[in-house]
């Protein structure tokens, strides 16, 4: 059974699972749930093959970051056989009550979306996370399944809606959930939302062999690169040996990132205190692991190009770069080479993959040919509305698509008025939308009609 929504403050609702007797189910509201079970889910994602964005530690700091919110608690599921974690569900609820009453309610993955305005911003879903799953032993594949279905017909579950952002195709969720789904002729939507290139360096054993096994045309780009380092014209790569360093490194990286995205016109990640406070937070709990791989380019002109990747379960995740495009020795792509400096370290570091994350940059294709597709994934609540609550969660929708593209757009202003003032931001802001605009028409008509 279910203890009642009064008590969901005292302690953990209990459900015992009718088809899977033996499994024992649990919701967790409080954020003990992160300490109490920390030792035991870092093992469940080493055990399921669980990305970086799995972890407790990714978890625990993107809700406290990005998770407080009065429209937003905390909703993990676990399930025990006996004493032993089989799966996580590291839900959290985000609702939008009006005149007391609750309009819509929406179960989502710790790690995406995270909009200040959950009551009526849950639409903007672009999270800082990639890779976002239900973490599960693989010897409990089935039987969690049916667990699954049997929650979401479940009082406390129906009426919420489900969403999966950012799922690639070898997820639990899309191997396994999503065709039960189907075969049930269970309403649900999916769409792609970003495809990640991947980089299989298991493939080579020396930078000399994994650039041998390069595309030509690449082939000659990453030698001029790795030529230039320590020239006078060129650059050197500093690694940081102290926290301290690494800080310095990590300041020098976000300026470098925003100065080219607003240079470009659009806000940059760090425009966002949450993502700073969230970003160095990542920094402080890596470093010590030896999970954190981060070095600059310097150049005559200073430092002209930072990348930092996390590493988690044997592979490397590029989270985060910086580069200054107009420095002396940007002709050589020193950005480019601190990513070939990092591949020569992995083969010391029995490291399989290097994750390129969300984005379909060309560079991306020089290394690799290799690339995940991620879904988003949507199950509608159960729950069906009639009359004026139908009506309400259709008005809601339409102000919340209606807030989210305002939103994006004062974003982008925002950034026009801060590079040219107060008088010609307005005609730089319609000059930069009608490009990207029509660069966004012009992939679309070959997709939508090939």
């Amino acid at each position: 059974m279910i203890l009642p929504r009064t008590q969901l403050a005292a302690k953990p609702q209990l459900l015992i699972d009718s088809e899977v007797p033996k499994l024992r189910v649990r919701v967790h509201t409080r954020e003990k749930v992160f300490t109490e079970f920390g030792k035991e889910w870092s093992a469940l994602a080493e055990k399921s093959a669980q990305t970086l964005c799995m972890s407790p530690e990714w978890a625990i700091c993107w809700w406290r970051h990005f998770g407080q919110n009065k429209h937003r608690s905390l909703y993990v599921v676990t399930i025990h056989d006996g004493a032993k974690l089989v799966a996580i569900f590291p839900f959290y609820k985000g609702v939008t009550i009006f005149t007391g009453k609750i309009i819509d309610q929406r179960l989502q993955l710790i790690g995406s979306g995270g909009s200040k305005n959950e009551a009526i911003g849950f639409l903007d879903d672009y999270g800082i996370s990639d890779f976002m799953d239900l973490l599960v032993d693989p010897d409990y594949h089935e039987a969690v399944v049916k667990v699954f279905f049997s929650l979401i017909q479940h009082p406390n579950f129906s009426d919420c809606v489900i969403k999966f952002h950012e799922v690639r195709e070898d997820s639990f969720v899309k191997r396994f959930l999503y065709p039960r789904l189907l075969t049930l002729n269970w309403p649900v939507k999916i769409e792609p939302s970003s495809v990640c290139p991947i980089i299989n360096v298991s493939e080579s054993n020396s930078i000399d062999t994994f650039i041998k096994q390069s595309k030509s045309n690449a082939r000659r780009r990453f030698r001029q690169t790795l030529r230039a380092i320590g020239t006078s014209n060129g650059y050197k790569i500093e690694e940081a040996t102290t926290l301290e360093e690494v800080f310095e490194m990590v300041d020098n990286l976000s300026r470098l990132h925003q100065e080219r995205w607003n240079r470009l016109g659009f806000p940059g990640t760090f425009h966002d205190p949450r993502f700073v406070r969230f970003f160095n937070d990542i920094v402080r709990i890596s470093y010590p692991k030896n999970q954190l791989w981060i070095k600059q380019a310097v150049d005559s002109s200073g430092v002209c190009a930072v990348r930092m990747l996390l590493k988690y379960n044997g592979a490397y995740y590029d989270y985060m770069s910086g580069f200054n495009e107009n420095s002396p020795s940007s002709k050589y792509r020193p950005g480019i080479g601190l990513l070939l400096n990092l591949i020569e370290d992995c083969f010391s570091q029995s490291i399989e993959h290097i994750e390129l994350l969300r984005g379909e940059e060309s560079y991306k294709y020089d290394f690799t040919e290799g690339k995940l597709q991620n879904w988003k994934i949507s199950i509608p609540a159960q729950t069906y509305r009639h009359g004026f609550g139908k009506l309400s969660v259709k008005a809601l929708y339409l102000v919340a698509s209606f807030y989210k593209h305002i939103k994006k757009e004062f974003l982008l202003l925002n950034v026009q008025f801060q590079k040219a003032g107060f008088f010609v931001p307005l005609a730089n802001y319609l000059e930069f939308r009608s490009t990207t605009i029509k660069a966004k028409i012009g992939k679309w008509i070959p997709k939508r009609w090939s």
